[in-house]
């Protein structure tokens, strides 16, 4: 179980839980269009067979994994089925279900995959014998995810494939391409067409495309460490490939429109807001003493060594002073990895050559070679929460303690760097979206501009919405997203299926009658766990 340790985290949850029993919450109006019709028409455009093609928002993941008796039966390409339904559309939409309770998220502490310990869904969870909140994970079903689809693949009108990049969707689901078991599983053509052609030749008269969201989400979900998400995340990369596909969609079926999407502001998700890295670590002046004392020696030496290394111009003043570590009693900053500062590791080597470091010391300044402490501005993201304070060797602390004594991995971290690299790109690859379709879209696409759209809602939220409350969380009944913060729940899902149908209707001069949150389940509540 993720516990809420931090002041931070269990604040949140505490006033979010209780909120309801101690004053009655004010709820901002939405602005919407007026959509109070059950009905709708569609315009210039033919709803007759929708398709839809995307990552991890348009299948359906959330909690952590894809999962049919979760969020799947209302992924973004079902909502707007749903919708266009009420305009002329078909009844049917057709998916590939996973058919699994629980999903599939990872191998687990083993790291082999099909063992016991391999991670599913995430919940929110009690503790039965200390009553603490806080996420827990369910046994993940590997099995799901290699079991071909028992359904039609002919019939499929959902082509979304989570954990797949835009690039992957232009090519084979074979080798020499990474193969993706989301895919394989429902794959008509065995590995010999791409996904994205076979949405293109599935005789669809309309199609939703939200190519390139998943590049970006998965980057910032992962750090920006380009180990352990290789693929690069560069407008000059997804930007042609966008391109080459809405070239692909428009010449493949001359007839038929659509509609695409840009990338949201992930940033402003539930699952990079509640941590303060500059805040996250206390060290009480009494309980704490010997720790206190610990980490002063640390700082003592490596922020010795860093001021030497300025002096002989190794490093800059300016990288020296951003890296002096410093531990005080109250709240502290994270202790973080930093990829692009100055890797010390052969300074102090000379160090020990010269006589100026025993073989000890040096090892004992290893982990710092690239460490800081985390500044404002940067962010540090939900499953942070499951490392920081843990033993970097279970049960001995004078191993290092992660965002304590020991910097936190930068798969859990982004640096200013990071996200002002991650920033510009997206709202470059944005800006290519918009001009490719303008380009090359035969004035057959819509686009629907979801940059600014989970920042919005921040702000409007807690709202009622078609007589629905809805609340910026992921916290039942009202939030709009998943327990995994990162992916809504089928009530977010609605609200980008609307945005969606806004763009259709604006392009189109069509009147598709917006979805309802209140039609669709939130998040489940909390279950009881050891």
């Amino acid at each position: 179980m993720i516990k809420f340790k931090s002041i931070f985290l269990t604040l949140v949850l505490t006033v979010s839980f209780f909120a309801c029993e101690q004053e009655q919450t004010e709820f901002k109006a939405l602005p919407a269009p007026d959509m109070s019709s059950s009905s709708g028409e569609s315009g210039s455009a033919d709803f007759s067979k929708f398709v839809s093609i995307g990552g991890a928002y348009t299948a359906g993941f959330g909690d952590g994994g894809l999962l049919h008796s979760g969020l799947q039966p209302y992924s973004v390409g079902r909502m707007i089925a749903v919708q266009l339904a009420k305009a002329g559309g078909s009844s049917t939409f057709v998916q590939p279900d996973i058919n699994s309770e629980n999903g599939y998220f990872g191998a687990g502490d083993d790291g082999v995959a099909g063992t016991s310990d391999d991670e599913g869904r995430w919940f929110l969870s009690v503790s039965r014998s200390t009553g603490e909140q806080g996420i827990s994970r369910a046994p993940g079903d590997y099995a799901s995810v290699g079991t071909p689809y028992q359904g039609d693949m002919t019939a499929i009108q959902n082509f979304a494939v989570g954990k797949q990049t835009l690039g992957q969707f232009l090519v084979p689901n074979a080798a020499p391409y990474p193969v993706n078991p989301y895919y394989a599983r429902f794959d008509a053509s065995s590995g010999t067409v791409s996904s994205m052609a076979q949405m293109i030749g599935s005789g669809g008269t309309f199609f939703m495309a939200w190519l390139g969201a998943y590049d970006f989400l998965a980057h910032y979900a992962r750090g920006g460490d380009e180990n352990v998400f290789p693929e690069p995340t560069a407008a000059t990369v997804v930007g042609p490939q966008f391109e080459q596909a809405v070239q692909a969609m428009v010449a493949g079926n001359p007839t038929w429109k659509g509609v695409v999407g840009t990338v949201p502001d992930v940033l402003a998700s539930p699952f990079f807001q509640l941590i303060d890295p500059t805040a996250s670590i206390p060290l009480d002046a009494t309980d704490d003493a010997a720790t206190l004392g610990q980490l002063a020696q640390l700082a003592g030496a490596y922020n010795q060594t860093v001021d030497g290394f300025a002096a002989q111009s190794l490093i800059t003043s300016t990288e020296a002073a951003m890296r002096k570590l410093s531990w005080s009693a109250g709240v502290n900053a994270l202790l973080v990895f930093d990829a692009d500062l100055t890797d010390l590791g052969p300074y102090w080597d000379g160090m020990v050559l010269a006589n100026q470091l025993t073989a000890e010391q040096r090892a004992m300044l290893e982990p710092y070679k690239q460490a800081r402490m985390a500044k404002d501005g940067e962010i540090a993201h939900l499953l942070a929460s499951s490392v920081i304070g843990t033993n970097v060797v279970e049960g001995d602390p004078t191993k290092g303690v992660f965002g304590v004594s020991a910097p936190l991995p930068d798969v859990y971290f982004l640096t200013g760097s990071e996200l002002t690299y991650l920033e510009t790109q997206r709202l470059t690859f944005n800006g290519m979206i918009k001009q490719a379709v303008a380009t090359y879209g035969d004035g057959r696409i819509a686009v629907a501009d979801f940059d600014g759209f989970f920042a919005n809602l921040a702000g409007t939220m807690p709202a009622t919405i078609d007589g629905t409350v809805v609340e910026y969380s992921f916290l039942p009944p009202t939030g709009m997203w998943s327990v995994d913060g990162l992916l809504p729940n089928g009530r977010g899902y609605t609200l980008m299926a609307n945005k969606f149908i806004d763009a259709i209707n604006n392009t189109f001069g069509a009147t598709v009658p917006h979805g309802s949150p209140g039609d669709v389940p939130g998040t489940r509540l909390p279950a009881t766990v050891d």
